[in-house]
């Protein structure tokens, strides 16, 4: 099965006969004659034949089955709009370069939040991503979080054509709008340097205004213990914010040989236990502690300001 095939069996377990077979029928006839009006009709009509509240029903092992096709792809909590947009893109993508470009462009330059969200999810599966990079970076700069969700989360794209800086710059706003880095693909292999001290100053910034730091903030620091980082972990290993002792405690499990951690291993023993049993991981932690935790203690600083 090709990949198209694929997620038209995925699509078709939940959409109605009536919108596949005229799905089916738009990809045929712009295969056979690509005309660009037509088939921005077509992108637009997927809104007027598929239920815009229709939770696509996922079986065991169509996650394998995707990931094998582009690494880390997937189409969890996607709806059937998103879907068969995403299978007119696949068609889009068979044009030559100046057309597939020019089309994609214009798209975006109309599109409702849901189309966009359609067009930043199929980047990794669309060819020509060096071309494509400066798209997604305008996705990032959404202020509409499911926009922005569709290019940082779950979308394996930027962790293969991102810099080093445009990288960061989408770390970073993650955490700012409080998402979860844990869904961000390729959030341990793009880890570097300039982003854990980026991180680090984030942190400082926080704390002087009383804030809460998200325990994810420190992931990126796996491979980068500096004297910096080595400081802000003594902070939180008495820190009562949730996750941050669970945070130093991962640290600590994965940089066993760091001496700047060596005074702290004494202190959360059960934790580190945890870590080498893999009861204890950063996805968990992301999942426990994440964006919730945002707003819960920032109100409670609020409260306690204000008496």
């Amino acid at each position: 099965m090709t990949l198209e095939e694929k997620l038209l069996e995925i699509l078709r377990r939940s959409a109605s006969p009536e919108a596949m077979e005229w799905l089916v029928k738009e990809c045929a006839a712009q295969r056979a004659d690509f005309v660009q009006r037509s088939f921005y009709y077509a992108f637009s009509g997927v809104s007027r034949r598929f239920d815009k509240k229709g939770a696509l029903q996922l079986r065991d092992g169509d996650a394998d089955d995707l990931s094998a096709e582009v690494t880390g792809f997937t189409v969890e909590a996607w709806d059937q709009f998103r879907l068969g947009r995403v299978v007119l893109l696949l068609v889009l993508a068979e044009q030559d370069e100046e057309i597939f470009i020019e089309t994609l462009e214009k798209l975006l330059g109309t599109a409702d939040l849901r189309e966009q969200a359609a067009i930043y999810s199929a980047l990794p599966l669309l060819p020509r991503g060096e071309k494509l990079v400066e798209l997604a970076q305008d996705g990032l700069r959404s202020n509409i979080v499911d926009v922005f969700d569709s290019v940082a989360l779950g979308n394996a794209f930027p962790a293969e054509h991102f810099s080093d800086e445009a990288w960061n710059q989408m770390v970073l706003k993650a955490l700012f709008i409080s998402r979860p880095l844990y869904k961000i693909i390729g959030i341990d292999a793009r880890a570097n340097l300039k982003l854990v001290e980026s991180m680090s100053d984030l942190a400082h910034e926080r704390w002087a205004a009383g804030r809460w730091v998200s325990p994810e903030l420190w992931r990126s620091c796996q491979n980068f213990i500096t004297d910096q980082i080595g400081e802000d972990l003594q902070r939180l290993i008495d820190s009562e914010q949730p996750g941050q002792r669970e945070a130093v405690a991962l640290l600590i499990a994965e940089n066993e040989q760091e001496g700047r951690l060596a005074g702290l291993q004494g202190k959360v023993p059960a934790l580190i236990e945890e870590v080498k049993a893999g009861n204890l991981t950063w996805d968990q932690v992301g999942r426990d502690f994440g964006k919730d935790c945002f707003s819960v203690f920032d109100d409670k600083q609020s409260d306690k300001n204000k008496t």
